[in-house]
């Protein structure tokens, strides 16, 4: 049975939770990002030899391009690469998305320099695997890479093409193939971007089959469904994704690899530290008592970080919560943290109190608060003006979760009122109407709403709250 995206989200992001995920890239993310995909690579080459079309398998078609003198070696290499260059394509969001997933291999069997270029501060490496662990991130292309660099753009490492080429792998490049068996022993990977149309499915399939006891139901695939438009081919996808199962490898299915922006934005979400943004200003003779009511009911959140500029509605809440959690003995003040931008003349509220960490930044208000929301999971907004409606504009650029406590008026209100007939999903999960509606009923009753609302855009698993 296939997984669903919210169980996808939460297997993977608690391997990243504790240092152990890697992901390994198909063709998806670049066919997404407008390169032609094997069939249409071949295309040319394949007419000119007159080969037959082989869909099921393209590598053998390949082989068999080979066999006539039409191309060569060295001539097929150099058509794949002009193919790939003249699409005239670049790393997209996905790819940008990736570069910010909290793991330290990936891997991939594209060509393109997508990914690279999207990390730029990445190890990238082939065959010498010697180099892992010298960096933060490595990234390790098994089947070939372009460099698009250098006046004449070229193969950094030869493709790989034909069927000799797949079958041959392991024994031209053991140590390789040893790393790649040692992660999927040891790690939770993610396969991104494949299809069973893709000839590098064999390597998720030999995996699957050879290690599928020693790391059953560990590893999650992201698999296109076919459009049913030819029935056999849904069947055999069905088959193949029972196979995969059976191997322990939990499948995700999607209906178009354009639906894998939105996964990976998500995934970067879930992987971010436990860290709330609080947005707002004050509105109204009530404000402090909406702060006190939301304190309340976070308070036994200690496991997450609430982080602030340090006006009213990051302030008024903070020095509750400490206050809360110094008489229940819960009070970490690394918990609790205030960050002042660069600016002259005094913060806008006198800190009276000695609370939390002060974090003294060198940076403009919009840089600081990107910084800060791109290392967040959710935001929460009380009452606040114009600058808290940028707030939560750079907020869902970002992919973030917000959660306005409707009652404390101003653009929280606003922002809540806007998405009462269809709010926003938080947490890679639909939003309950209900609870949303509550966000705007007598405070002490949305700050419970808000704080519901919350632990689903943390990502924090159901009930459970940590004291």
């Amino acid at each position: 049975m296939p997984i669903t995206r919210r169980e996808l989200i939460e297997a993977f992001g608690s391997a990243c939770d504790v240092g152990s995920a890697g992901v390994f890239v198909g063709a998806g993310l670049s066919s997404a990002a407008g390169l032609p995909g094997w069939e249409k690579l071949l295309e040319v080459p394949r007419a000119a030899s007159d080969i037959p079309l082989m869909k099921d398998d393209l590598p053998l078609m390949a082989e068999y391009i080979l066999l006539e003198p039409m191309y060569s070696r060295a001539r097929l290499e150099q058509h794949i690469l002009d193919e790939t260059l003249a699409a005239g394509v670049d790393a997209t969001d996905s790819h940008r998305s990736l570069a910010r997933l909290g793991v330290d291999q990936v891997w991939t069997t594209n060509y393109d320099p997508f990914i690279e270029r999207a990390d730029p501060t990445a190890l990238v490496i082939s065959n010498d695997v010697r180099l892992i662990g010298t960096a933060r991130k490595t990234i390790i292309k098994m089947h070939g890479s372009i460099d698009p660099c250098g006046p004449e753009p070229g193969w950094a490492d030869p493709p790989v093409i034909t069927r000799s080429d797949f079958e041959t792998y392991e024994d031209k490049h053991r140590r390789l193939w040893a790393l790649l068996r040692a992660s999927y022993l040891s790690k939770t990977l993610l396969f991104l971007g494949f299809s069973f149309a893709d000839a590098n499915i064999e390597i998720l399939q030999r995996l699957a089959r050879r290690h599928g006891t020693a790391a059953r139901d560990r590893h999650i695939t992201v698999l296109k469904k076919p459009d049913g438009s030819y029935p056999d081919d849904l069947r055999r996808h069905t088959l193949k994704v029972r196979d995969l199962e059976m191997s322990g490898v939990r499948v995700h299915e999607v209906s178009e690899y354009e639906d894998l922006p939105l996964l990976l934005t998500e995934l970067v979400r879930r992987t971010r530290p436990p860290r709330l943004f609080v947005s707002g200003s004050e509105t109204g003779d009530t404000y402090g008592r909406q702060c006190e009511e939301m304190a309340r009911a976070l308070a036994d959140r200690v496991d997450w970080e609430i982080c602030s500029l340090g006006g009213h509605a990051g302030w008024g809440t903070t020095r509750e919560l400490a206050r809360i959690r110094r008489a229940e003995g819960t009070y970490d003040p690394s918990r609790l943290v205030f960050h002042s931008r660069r600016k002259e003349g005094p913060p806008p509220v006198e800190m009276d109190e000695r609370i939390g960490t002060s974090v003294f930044d060198d940076l403009e208000r919009e840089p600081l608060v990107r910084s800060l929301l791109d290392e967040s999971r959710a935001v929460l907004v009380l009452g606040g003006g114009t600058r808290t409606a940028e707030e939560i504009a750079w907020a869902t650029e970002f992919g973030l979760g917000v959660v306005p406590l409707g009652a404390s008026g101003g653009t929280a209100h606003e922002y809540w009122e806007q998405h009462r007939a269809d709010p926003p999903d938080l947490g890679g999960r639909q939003t309950d109407r209900a609870t949303w509606d509550r966000l705007g009923a007598d405070v002490d009753v949305a700050a419970r709403a808000a704080a519901q609302l919350l632990a689903q855009a943390m990502y924090a698993p159901e009930a459970r709250i940590i004291s």
